[in-house]
């Protein structure tokens, strides 16, 4: 009985025990980690005139290929993603001796080349050329900032004018929504790429902000705005208090406070920050506009569907007498057939004429120190005052080369009229891109 017992539960007794001890996961593959950077597209882009919707995408390529470089030296360094006091004060160093500057250039170049520089490109017809571009050395190492200068033979309408002065704002505002583009994707905040997007969705309030510290300096570009809208505008003058006190709309944003908290949270743990959104899909926001007849501000909703950003906004504002507003949808993927997908951008707006030809007294002879007077305005009230309708679509086909790479066309039409970003004229859409996910 004991042979018995020795030969039948003892056997049963070591081999249960090797089984118990045997771990499981030798019979699973090990687990990759997970990419430092979540991946998104970024595009190569070129269209008529540079605007800031191309040149937004090359900015934002640049900084993402040197963010993948920095990625590939140090990606099995521990200083990327360790918890340690010298890690952390390596990524402390890293942000803001490093990342901030570059981001800030990236701005900066924005605000003056895709800004400004697109607007002398677009008005041209030989009433303005820039003369050159000067970006100063950025903080932490300097104290930044930049400048286009340009020549101008005295035949730009007070529009026009207004125009090129909020043209840095217009195009860093679109800086910052193609970079929530690049997140929505990816689900993920970018930790490097918040001084960038902080930067440019807040340039208006920066630059509104210092208007009454730096109201007097010639060149200011809020206030050559506000005096050249109030001399094609004089039924109620437009003032740097009622701007001010708009502002604050812009902080009705969460990408803002996603971005900061993310800029923290990489600090700490080295790692991006998941964006938190409504129904796992949706993200709404508001921000201030300004218009060559007078700020607006933007209901804006973001959506993401198969990991694909899509936009809607809904705009408005009055002053001077005239309502204006509008509304648009971006959606870059409708329909798929193979390697070909189709996706559609629209705008749709009711806002004064612009008023494009010159008034009773040549912007050259105007006294911008002197107040504009209703009893004799440069335009009579039938031309500030008139409505127009107009819009604009454009078709986006995109072609998918491979997993990685592919390439994008967007044309279309519009109409003659204010659109952020877009021609003040009657022009078509023409933009190419090539498109790499990394």
């Amino acid at each position: 009985m004991r042979i018995l017992f020795f030969w039948v539960v003892f056997p049963c007794f070591v081999f249960g025990q090797i089984r118990i001890d045997v771990p499981m996961t030798f019979y699973c593959p090990p687990e990759m980690p997970k990419p430092q950077l979540a991946p998104a597209t970024y595009k190569i882009c070129w269209d008529i005139d540079f605007s800031p919707y191309s040149g937004g995408e090359d900015l934002l390529f640049g900084t993402r290929v040197v963010e993948k470089i920095e990625t590939w030296i140090f990606g099995k360094s521990p200083v990327l993603t360790s918890k340690s006091m010298y890690a952390r004060t390596w990524r402390l160093s890293e942000l803001i001796m490093f990342w901030m500057p570059v981001n800030y250039l990236a701005v900066v170049t924005q605000h003056e080349v895709f800004g400004h520089g697109y607007r002398i490109r677009d008005i041209n017809q030989g009433r303005v050329k820039v003369k050159g571009y000067y970006i100063n050395v950025p903080p932490p190492y300097g104290e930044g900032g930049g400048a286009t200068a340009y020549e101008t033979n005295g035949k730009l309408t007070t529009t026009q004018d207004a125009c090129l002065s909020m043209a840095g704002v217009e195009s860093t505002a679109i800086l910052a929504l193609l970079t929530k583009f690049k997140w929505l994707e990816s689900g993920r905040v970018d930790p490097r790429q918040t001084i960038l997007y902080l930067l440019s969705q807040h340039d208006l309030n920066l630059y509104i902000g210092s208007l009454k510290s730096q109201g007097d300096i010639e060149g200011h570009d809020i206030k050559c705005y506000i005096e050249s809208v109030n001399y094609t505008y004089p039924d109620n003058l437009l003032s740097g208090g009622r701007l001010r006190s708009l502002s604050w709309i812009n902080l009705a944003d969460p990408f803002t406070f996603y971005a900061i908290w993310a800029w923290f949270h990489y600090l700490s743990s080295g790692k991006e920050t998941q964006i938190p959104m409504i129904a796992s899909c949706y993200l709404p926001g508001v921000r201030l506009g300004l218009t060559p007849f007078g700020p607006d501000v933007f209901f804006e909703n973001f959506f993401s569907f198969c990991n694909q950003p899509y936009y809607a906004y809904i705009k408005g504002g009055h002053h001077a007498k005239n309502q204006y507003y509008g509304f648009g949808f971006y959606a870059p993927r409708i329909w798929q057939i193979k390697r070909w997908s189709f996706g559609a951008r629209v705008d749709l707006w009711r806002q004064p004429k612009l008023i494009l030809q010159q008034g009773a007294v040549p912007i050259s002879d105007i006294d911008f120190h002197v107040k504009p007077s209703l009893s004799d305005p440069l335009y009579p009230s039938t031309e500030r005052h008139a409505v127009r309708y107009g819009g604009a679509g454009s078709l986006i086909v995109f072609f998918q080369g491979n997993r990685k790479c592919g390439f994008e066309l967007e044309t279309g039409y519009k109409a003659q009229g204010f659109l952020p970003g877009y021609s003040l004229k009657a022009f078509p859409t023409v933009r190419l891109a090539f498109s790499l996910v990394f």
